[in-house]
């Protein structure tokens, strides 16, 4: 059934010369539009885009009044791939769905991957390091009363080798992911004597805010660096200050993950100096 909103998508597929009653099939209509403008289309205007394609290229001299009227699964998807040939194509993706990831289909989620890739079927069979592990526990008793198993306490000594640093003055913690670090930290660090949190960020996520959020229920005073525009350059001063003036828990990246730059350790070193609990987020690596 062709809606006001329809009619109007179709009246703007129309050129000075007329009606092009099927303009994705030769392209010419939009191939010139996007010539003439350099601005880069938003996601809102790709989907109007293809909505108006779509309306004007299948069945457009027909206007359906119920549904009784539509046109039969089968003639209207042969209608399809002649409009759009190209998307005949996307089978082999559905291939490569069904033969590298069927656990995607699954009642197993596996979520959140810091930005590496999701594993295929093929890396799960063929490697004897890795593989899946389905638990049902509460994440703090875990980390705090739970026994490691062999595979992470290997991985944790060769983790800590790598790293160069001994078992005797430092302690791992496996947690699902930098919001659960983040929000175990402040769940466990004494506000009451402490009552500062100050952070460094140039950016806004879930873990700072779960960070936050955690902190400011357990009684603390949250802050955070300023940053100047447009180069994001850490306002050093006003930092320097709540350093010296404060102390508690102080929480600084690495590096950006905006403008990939460093930040001084001399940011780390006065807040200790100044007594500062200190959180290196290495994250951004």
């Amino acid at each position: 059934m062709q809606s006001a909103w329809m009619r109007e998508a179709s009246k703007a597929c129309c050129s000075s010369a007329g009606c092009c009653p099927n303009p994705f099939l030769g392209f010419t209509h939009y191939d010139e539009a996007s010539s003439s403008s350099s601005k880069p289309q938003s996601a809102a205007a790709s989907r109007y885009q293809f909505e108006v394609s779509t309306t004007t290229s299948l069945y457009p001299h027909f206007h359906f009044t119920n549904h009784e009227s539509l046109p039969s699964y089968h003639e209207s998807f042969a209608c399809f791939n002649k409009v759009y040939p190209h998307y005949s194509q996307t089978d082999e993706a559905d291939k490569i769905r069904a033969s590298e990831y069927p656990h995607l289909d699954s009642s197993v989620a596996c979520f959140d991957y810091i930005g590496h890739g999701l594993f295929s079927y093929s890396q799960l069979q063929g490697s004897p390091f890795f593989d899946i592990c389905c638990k049902s526990i509460n994440l703090n008793s875990q980390l705090l009363y739970g026994e490691e198993t062999e595979f992470q306490s290997g991985i944790k000594k060769r983790i800590m080798s790598f790293m160069n640093v001994s078992e005797t003055d430092y302690t791992m913690v496996f947690t699902a992911n930098q919001a659960s670090a983040f929000k175990l930290l402040v769940e466990s660090y004494p506000f009451g004597s402490n009552q500062n949190l100050l952070t460094v960020y140039d950016y806004q996520s879930e873990a700072i805010d779960v960070m936050v959020e955690r902190a400011k229920k357990r009684g603390a005073n949250c802050m955070s660096a300023c940053f100047s525009w447009p180069n994001l350059q850490i306002q050093s001063e006003k930092l320097r200050k709540k350093i010296i003036k404060k102390r508690g828990l102080f929480v600084i990246p690495l590096q950006s993950k905006v403008t990939g730059s460093r930040y001084s350790y001399t940011w780390l070193s006065l807040a200790q100096e100044n007594g500062w609990h200190v959180l290196l987020d290495a994250t951004a690596l």
